[in-house]
């Protein structure tokens, strides 16, 4: 059982005439190179061409001799979002083939197991690769699930506006990222189907390959999950911003209705309020009275600092 990085087609050719199965990884190939590959490997020239196009919803091609398995792994585009990351896997009864645009973070941890463990049989090399891909987007919406926590965390303490636009661009980038998963599981169904056919233990390889849906269904679950709570946040940001306007309201109505009042330019409110206590008592006085019992009124409520507004747990 080997697995190449490096496609030295001499080394292929004496693979492929021992009969021994093995893995070739490749990152970002060009053109000629994929074609001296899909040459020494007999692979069919659709599934040559389509290789060469990154990019793709998930599928499966199937042809005489290997099938084409277009499938997604995940990515952390900084912190913002998820970004899928599509893996060409060729599969035949003889070889794995594995085409990533670049190098592929997902297949590291895959690398140095298979040397430190080799698998028995070239269906658990496959099941490997594709378990490392569907890990990856496990792995990634771990990463959200840790940010949705933060917006949590900070929406009703402290609403931004700036949280509630990066909350609303990562809900948009989960939803075209759960029509791709969607897409995938329906693609691995059949895919499935075609892996255990090929496998001399189906029962064995068709468990190995369950686990790999529940997976996936798992990985769906936990993006209808984040979208849902996103949208929450970003209602509650909505509530939280017009309570506050509407405390702000609240506060300054009184204050409004007493300046108006003595403001107004009547001779009778010119001629009798003129001494300073007047000033000190109505006017100061009353602004601070009303502004007081307003916050108390407020707090009481629970409107605002009260025992009925509940911490985010």
């Amino acid at each position: 059982m080997r697995v190449l990085t490096v496609p030295d087609l001499d080394e292929l050719r004496e693979l492929r005439a021992r009969g021994e199965f093995f893995w070739l990884d490749l990152a970002g190939p060009d053109g000629s190179t994929l074609a001296d590959v899909a040459a020494v490997l007999g692979l069919h020239e659709l599934a040559l061409e389509d290789t060469q196009e990154f990019g793709q919803r998930p599928k499966l091609d199937t042809y005489p001799h290997e099938m084409l398995l277009v499938y997604f792994g995940a990515r952390m585009n900084g912190e913002a979002s998820p970004e899928p990351a599509d893996v060409h896997v060729h599969i035949s009864e003889r070889f794995v083939l594995t085409v990533n645009r670049e190098d592929s973070q997902e297949f590291e941890s895959v690398h140095d197991s298979v040397k430190a463990r080799p698998p028995e049989t070239g269906q658990a090399m496959i099941y490997r690769v594709l378990d490392a891909l569907t890990d990856s987007i496990l792995e990634a919406m771990e990463t959200v699930s840790d940010r949705v926590g933060h917006y949590e965390q900070e929406v009703v303490q402290r609403p931004r506006a700036r949280d509630r636009d990066e909350m609303a661009v990562l809900r948009r980038s989960l939803g075209s990222f759960r029509r791709m998963l969607i897409i995938q599981r329906q693609v691995f169904d059949r895919a499935a189907e075609r892996l255990v056919a090929l496998s001399g233990d189906r029962d064995e390889a068709a468990a190995y390959y369950r686990d790999i849906g529940d997976h996936l269904w798992r990985a769906i679950d936990d993006v209808d999950m984040a979208r849902e709570s996103l949208q929450g946040m970003v209602d509650t940001y909505s509530n939280e911003v017009q309570e506050r306007l509407t405390i702000v309201a609240t506060i300054f109505l009184p204050l409004t209705v007493l300046t108006g009042f003595f403001g107004m330019n009547f001779n009778w409110l010119i001629s009798h309020i003129g001494p300073a206590w007047a000033f000190w008592g109505l006017g100061i006085g009353g602004l601070v009275i009303s502004a007081a019992a307003i916050a108390v009124w407020l707090r009481r409520s629970g409107m605002y600092g009260g025992r009925s507004r509940r911490p985010v747990r």
